[in-house]
């Protein structure tokens, strides 16, 4: 083995006394053992990247809403006519509807009840069935990739050592006083290396010489532009998160869907509505997308143009508007024959309440039945 090559591969020192001067002393050394283990460390940097997008992708599978299969199938009807992308659209919404539906609380029973209690006394319920599954799964990931460069950063202070984590603020403050960017002390080009040799006999002598590492002109450019990117990772994926719990408010889902509602026809939404079409928006909003829903209307949001998005939540709205029809009329066959006598009972009453139901509440308005949303 060289020399020259020696250092690669071997522990060397680096001391800050002339390089010219031949006496070193043991307290003036400073050990630099990672230069053979960079290639390790980017390694191990590349899976911890890796970690929160697998974990993301298999709560897509568990929850039975793949954000990217979904997506995929929207990039297809773009080329499609209208007929045809309609037809598919509403294919589409029906698939989300039975994958939101799937996951939809049953207000009945022991077991409900006693866990809808103890949720209350936490002041949150986190699960499939209360709609926030993906959501809080979301932002699980979010705040592992803030874990995750954050914790990057003193971990390569662990491996090279000198206060690594403060590293590209050195940088910037040397350049703003216009001094010269370097830093020997983490990526020194020239080290000592100890050598053992033996000669004739049993003579071993020691041996300490200069080895040059070139090696470290190209980490020193790597480790100052991983050091930027960490600290670009975690100020984005705070402001990231921050955003998304803005999100995730009632007002912003309702602002939402309330925009591309409007966007595509007066049939949908106006602004000249009534509060019961205002309480049938928030009960659509916060019933049925819930947070799941609009967690994956928004990501969908992010990569697709608006357009097929707002043909989207208009084929979803459709549907939950047939669906809520076919309960009303199921509500009404079921009361049937309690119609005459619960009319009776409310004439002095003016419309009272017939039934109330997980769906909403059926009233009695001039022999007709109106299904009004439930109460939250």
């Amino acid at each position: 083995m060289s020399i020259g090559s020696a250092g690669l591969v071997r522990h060397t020192t680096y001391h800050s006394i002339n390089p010219c001067q031949i006496e070193i002393k043991n307290d003036q050394r400073e050990c630099s053992p990672y230069y053979q283990w960079v290639p390790f460390i980017l390694f191990t940097m590349m899976i911890l990247f890796y970690v929160p997008g697998f974990i993301w992708r298999k709560l897509n599978r568990n929850c039975g809403i793949d954000t990217k299969v979904i997506t995929n199938s929207m990039l297809e009807m773009d080329p499609l006519n209208s007929e045809q992308r309609k037809e598919a659209m509403l294919s589409l919404a029906k698939h989300i509807d039975r994958a939101l539906t799937y996951h939809r609380e049953y207000h009945h029973g022991f077991i409900y009840s006693t866990w809808k209690r103890f949720s209350c006394l936490l002041c949150c319920t986190v699960g499939r069935r209360s709609g926030n599954y993906l959501a809080f799964g979301y932002i699980i990931v979010k705040l592992l990739y803030i874990a995750n460069a954050v914790g990057q950063l003193f971990l390569l202070n662990v491996f090279l050592g000198n206060g690594f984590q403060w590293y590209g603020l050195e940088i910037l403050k040397k350049w703003f006083y216009g001094q010269e960017i370097e830093a020997v002390e983490r990526f020194p080009r020239i080290t000592m290396c100890r050598f053992i040799l033996r000669t004739l006999g049993d003579n071993i002598q020691p041996y300490d010489v200069q080895c040059l590492l070139p090696n470290n002109i190209y980490n020193e450019k790597i480790f100052l532009f991983l050091w930027f990117w960490l600290a670009f990772v975690a100020v984005a994926s705070i402001y990231g998160l921050l955003k998304w719990f803005h999100y995730f408010t009632l007002k912003s889902r309702k602002d939402f869907i309330r925009c591309f509602l409007k966007a595509n026809g007066v049939e949908y939404y106006s602004e000249n509505v009534s509060n019961y079409d205002i309480e049938l928006l928030r009960t659509f909003v916060d019933s049925y997308c819930r947070q799941d829903g609009i967690l994956l209307l928004r990501i969908i949001t992010a990569n697709m143009n608006n357009v097929l998005v707002g043909e989207l939540i208009c084929a979803l709205w459709e549907n939950w508007q047939l669906q809520r029809k076919i309960h009303i009329n199921t509500l009404s066959e079921r009361i049937g024959h309690r119609r005459g006598k619960l009319l009776d009972d409310h004439d002095d009453s003016n419309n009272s309440t017939l039934v109330e139901s997980k769906t909403g509440t059926l009233t009695v308005h001039d022999d007709r039945y109106v299904l009004l949303p439930p109460r939250i």
